[in-house]
């Protein structure tokens, strides 16, 4: 049989199959409280750390779905675990509608908003007796017992970030208004440590750039307590770029320090702060306005510090170690691929400090490497062609146990839909798989003995949990119950995972979730999205609440959701990945193109009715495939798409280098010089306060639709930034346009099949 009719075949059997469940399952609730508060999925459990002993586990939560988290304890072997704090307001949040009962002025609705909004305790740090717990809410640093008790104030003062502590338990560490600051917690006094700090030009704090002008973003204490390593970035050189602002009462002309590509304004250094003369040496890592610091970390046996560093478009990395005593650098490793597009690289020294673990992706995967810390020949540490790496676009996580002597790190070595914890001596060796629960794991930390792990894991139909799973064994205990009651009424069908063959040779890769009770006969809508790279994974979508809408929109609608991992993709090798390089709307657009063709295949999807959508690149790809494909899509929704290369990002210069070097991507990739062959339906979600892909340039390309007298929907959430539904009241407005756009142009539900569609299945063989 071939692959495409047998997969036809096993779909159409699978959710039949469900069909009888989802009749006996209550009505799900409607799209507003599907994205609104407080979180059916519940709120994810965030920050796992271990005590210093080993004996117990701390992370941030809340059990009632409100994005207000507190701290919480579990002992190491799971169980029940308790709530250390209760500053999260008594009384459950009201779902959204319900919250107003009181005035409904507009200050005092967005006050409400924002109330509904409140994060909670921003972040904690374990003493280092384990005897308490510190932590930032509002700003402030506090402390408790491990035990609980009353909440003792350390800094009463606001914007605190950064906890730490001196390894000798002498300073409170932290970050406030771009400086460093000490408490010495004998003598109780506070002191400011650094003076760099420069106010950023901000006036509205929306975005992804609202940031000091000067500032020490992020610190290490050396394992001796004598040194702090800094991270320096200073953006008073870098261009302002300008976003209006209307929620005033006048309009205002915010601004934040943005780089283009091509730009090099940004300087990323380090400095070393040396605790008993209360001085800072810079060290001379070379072109600090050509590299960007991908990370830094002390020695565990000798003052030194490893550097990984590499080029703002990604090209070339280093990984270097400095002496703390004077300064010298000695250079590990550096390599250069001239079409690398994600660094998604990180380092890590060996427990006894001679060797420093890497990855690299020298070869044709993302793999791990050790390099004596000395200087020397990096070998290969863990065999097998798979992708040592994180979810989406993120590193893999490396902690090397003093305990066991081997190194912990995730990746996707059991498939590319998956993301496992797994270790390997120090020396080298076949990775061991340590967890075995279905989906991706998270947010790995190891305890001190190295015999358990704590991780955030979910997958299809499970929302994040916190679990420890036993090292040896594999056993994994669920620590946490985020849902809430009425999630657990809510019918979820699990995502079917296919493959087929793109228009140029590559195999592609899709997730599908489909309506459990599809009818023989029947022909459905698909949407394709939310599109993007790195999608096709068995995980839960949080905080975006994606995964809750695809059930949504298959349970109520009839829709059948597609995701395809489109080349760029991580887990597929270098060859797929590097393929995007330069190409957007070319060869990604023809994978959006096999996975049509591949629709049009499958007896159950109606080729007439198909919808696209996405968010930034997904925006970006929902025009292509408009302007480019006319009539291949009934309808796209274009999410604050990435319209002119010109104004990506200094950090995008790894996707689209610099117009310098490469003209032709920002010629052929800039949308303004498309849209004359549109004609299928469009809208425009795009926020007025995104400072990741400016609101003007899709001002610009509906101006040139308009002059082509095209026509298109548009709508604008006056201060979200780049996720354009987030706050809450944003999210219920524009998925509700969402699903009213996609219902009068695509069309919900189940139609009998039209003659000559593809035929029905033959039995399952």
């Amino acid at each position: 049989m071939p692959r495409s009719t047998f997969l036809a075949t096993a779909f159409a059997v699978a959710t039949l199959g469900l069909a009888a469940h989802a009749l006996a399952a209550p009505a799900p609730p409607g799209i507003e409280r599907v994205v609104s508060l407080p979180s059916l999925a519940g709120t994810p459990p965030s920050a796992p750390a271990w005590s210093p002993d080993g004996r117990s586990l701390a992370f941030l939560w809340n059990d009632a779905g409100a994005p207000f988290r507190d701290l919480w304890l579990v002992d190491a072997d799971g169980g029940t675990p308790r709530r250390l704090t209760t500053l999260a307001p008594a009384a459950p949040l009201p779902t959204f509608g319900a919250h107003l009962a009181g005035s409904t002025a507009l200050a005092d609705l967005g006050r409400a908003a924002r109330e509904r909004q409140a994060g909670g305790i921003a972040e904690f740090r374990w003493s280092p007796r384990g005897d308490r717990l510190w932590f930032v809410h509002r700003g402030r640093v506090h402390s408790i017992a491990r035990d609980g008790g009353a909440i003792e104030t350390a800094v009463d003062e606001g914007g605190a970030s950064e906890l730490g502590f001196s390894p000798d338990g002498r300073f409170l560490s932290f970050l406030r208004d771009g400086d460093l600051w000490l408490k010495h917690l004998d003598a109780g006094h506070l002191v400011r440590a650094t003076r760099i700090g420069v106010p950023g030009i901000g006036r509205v704090p929306v975005g992804a750039f609202v940031a000091p002008d000067r500032e020490v973003a992020s610190y290490r204490w050396s394992p001796d307590s004598r040194w702090l390593a800094l991270e320096q970035v200073d953006r008073r050189a870098v261009r302002r770029m300008p976003v209006p602002s209307y929620l005033h009462r006048e309009p205002i002309l915010h601004e934040v320090r943005r780089g283009y590509p091509g730009d090099e304004d940004l300087l990323q250094t380090i400095g070393l702060y040396e605790v008993a003369y209360g001085t800072v040496r810079e060290l001379a890592l070379g072109e600090p306005n050509r590299r960007a610091l991908i990370g830094y970390e002390w020695s565990p046996v000798a003052p030194e510090l490893l550097v990984e560093q590499d080029t703002w478009d990604g090209e070339r990395r280093w990984i270097s170690v400095a002496s703390a005593a004077d300064g010298r650098i000695r250079e590990l490793v550096q390599d250069f691929r001239p079409r690398r597009i994600y660094a998604l690289f990180t380092s890590a020294w060996s427990s006894d400090g001679r060797r420093v673990f890497f990855v690299g992706d020298s070869e044709d995967w993302y793999r791990l490497y050790a390099v004596p810390a000395a200087g020397g020949r990096a070998v290969r540490l863990a065999a097998g062609d798979y992708d040592v790496a994180g979810t989406g676009f993120s590193a893999t996580t490396l902690h090397a146990s003093a305990a066991t002597r081997e190194l912990f790190y995730v990746s996707a070595e059991a498939g590319a839909r998956e993301r496992h914890v797994y270790r390997v001596p120090e020396r080298g060796g076949r990775g061991v798989r340590v967890t075995r629960r279905p989906g991706v794991h998270q947010q790995m930390t190891v305890s001190p003995d190295a015999s358990r792990v704590a991780v955030v894991a979910s997958d299809d139909v499970t929302p994040p949990e916190l679990y420890v799973v036993d090292v040896k064994s594999g056993r994994d205990t669920r620590v946490t119950r985020s849902p809430l009651p009425e999630f657990e009424a809510f019918p979820r069908v699990r995502a079917r995972y296919v493959s087929f063959p793109s228009r140029d040779g590559y195999t592609l890769h899709a997730r599908v979730v489909a309506p459990p009770d599809m009818e023989p006969g029947k022909v459905y809508p698909v949407l394709i999205g939310n599109v993007y790279s790195g999608t096709v994974l068995d995980q839960w979508a949080s905080p975006r609440p994606i995964s809750l809408v695809q059930q949504w929109l298959a349970h109520t609608r009839g829709y059948v959701s597609v995701q395809v991992d489109l080349r760029g993709s991580v887990g597929y090798g270098v060859k797929f990945r590097e393929a995007f390089q330069g190409d957007w709307g070319g060869g990604d657009l023809e994978d959006l193109h096999a996975t049509v063709d591949w629709l049009k295949t499958q007896p159950w999807a109606d080729a007439t009715r198909i919808g696209i959508w996405g968010n930034s690149y997904g925006g970006m790809m929902a025009l292509f495939a408009l302007f480019e494909r006319p009539g291949m899509f009934a309808a796209g929704i274009a999410g604050s798409p990435a319209v002119d290369v010109h104004y990506f990002t200094q950090g995008d210069q790894h996707l689209s280098r610099r117009p310098q070097t490469h003209p032709e991507i920002f010629r052929k990739s800039t949308l303004t010089n498309y849209g004359e062959k549109l004609e299928d339906p469009l809208l425009f979600i795009h926020g007025l306060h995104d400072d990741i892909v400016p609101f003007k340039t899709t001002v610009d390309l509906m101006e040139k639709l308009m002059l082509l007298g095209k026509d298109f929907d548009l709508v604008m959430p006056p201060q979200s930034g780049h996720w354009w539904a987030t706050p809450e009241h944003y999210a219920v407005h524009t998925f509700r346009r969402f699903v009213d756009f996609v219902d009068r142009h695509v069309g919900p539900g189940g139609r009998p099949r039209p003659a000559g569609a593809a035929p029905e299945p033959g039995p399952r063989r």
